[in-house]
């Protein structure tokens, strides 16, 4: 069992993190918190049983916790993940690892100096059961892919947990924090794309970080980096890039402020008598069921193979074998030297938006 510290514990940690963590109680046992708000840290500690530290820099020093989550806000990532890596821990960072490249090399050197320690960026699409199934088809043989669209088209949690299970939201998080927590982030964007960077590269870019890198870094694991982004169109947050790989052409779509009730993540694979399709639900419903759909075609006939629906939960999935990762001392193939392809695609992205 791996005595685990949370950094972090807002929405998303409370809807998934934590619950998984505490049902995995062969695997993981909950020994300590720590959030800037100190009602939702109380209210937290007290639900898991588990030691409040309002300082993240306490809870890394704390001698029973041995891997520590980072959920914080992206704009901390760095700081937290770098203490708890000094600090001895094994360290697993949500996505983004951090928001801007020079601190992610920073954490790889760190990383390469602490080779015992175990750290993992949480893509937890990569390891949904249908994109497993999809990677694994397309090992199996040599079809060329000929063309690839993939796509980000969502509403937001609000809709969701308003109807299912409302998390715990606190209201005594200084207004001085929030805004200096608003200019961290926007000094990390400017470092990663230049002072000179436009209002609508700032937004894509954060698009990008938030919600794009999740479909781009499993593209990336199925067919590996693009060789060049022939376009970039842009309209607030609505972006439609085109990427050229080796030998086939992908569109990739993102947006992310419509109000229609939907949750289109996807990824299609065409191979001229193969389609393929990866399709993710709502990360904020559990356990909701996930197909992966392959047609095959001849001139006479057309058959179809639904794989699923699968209702083991990715987040589950990806916490299951961040834990066996530290059990084996083997480090994850989303470790942080991964995560450096994402930076280098959205910076390609960026920059063709100026041009």
């Amino acid at each position: 069992m791996v005595k685990v510290g949370l950094i972090g514990v807002g929405t998303v940690a409370q809807l998934m993190h934590l619950p998984i963590l505490s049902d995995l109680k062969e695997h993981y046992r909950i020994a300590a918190v720590s959030d800037v708000s100190p009602s939702q840290l109380a209210y937290i500690a007290d639900k898991y049983n588990a030691t409040p530290y309002p300082s993240p820099f306490d809870l890394v020093r704390d001698p029973e916790v041995e891997a520590v989550f980072v959920l914080s806000p992206d704009q901390y990532h760095f700081e937290y993940a770098k203490a708890a890596l000094e600090a001895g821990k094994h360290v697993f960072v949500e996505k983004p690892v951090t928001l801007c490249p020079q601190e992610l090399e920073e954490l790889i050197a760190l990383e390469k100096v602490h080779p015992e320690q175990i750290c993992m960026v949480g893509y937890m699409r990569r390891y949904a059961q249908g994109f497993l199934k999809c990677k694994e088809l397309l090992e199996a043989d040599d079809r060329k892919i000929e063309y690839m669209r993939f796509r980000d088209i969502i509403l937001e949690g609000d809709f969701y947990i308003g109807q299912t299970k409302l998390p715990f939201l606190p209201s005594d998080v200084s207004r001085d924090l929030i805004e200096e927590s608003g200019k961290r982030r926007r000094e990390q964007i400017g470092r990663a794309l230049g002072e000179d960077c436009t209002e609508q590269q700032r937004t894509t870019y954060q698009m990008l970080t938030g919600l794009g890198c999740h479909t781009l870094a499993a593209v990336r694991e199925l067919v590996g980096m693009p060789k060049k982004v022939e376009s970039v169109a842009v309209d607030g947050e609505h972006v439609i890039a085109v990427l050229r790989y080796d030998d086939f052409l992908a569109l990739y779509e993102i947006v992310n402020d419509q109000d229609v009730v939907q949750f289109d993540a996807s990824i299609e694979i065409y191979q001229h008598d193969r389609r393929m399709h990866i399709k993710h639900e709502t990360p904020y419903l559990r356990y909701q069921p996930h197909t992966f759909e392959v047609v095959e075609s001849t001139k006479t006939d057309t058959k179809t193979t639904l794989y699923g629906p699968d209702y083991r939960d990715s987040f589950e999935n990806e916490v299951k074998y961040y834990h066996d990762c530290i059990v084996s001392g083997v480090q994850p193939k989303t470790d942080f030297a991964d995560a450096m392809d994402d930076f280098t695609l959205f910076k390609q992205i960026c920059d063709k938006i100026e041009e």
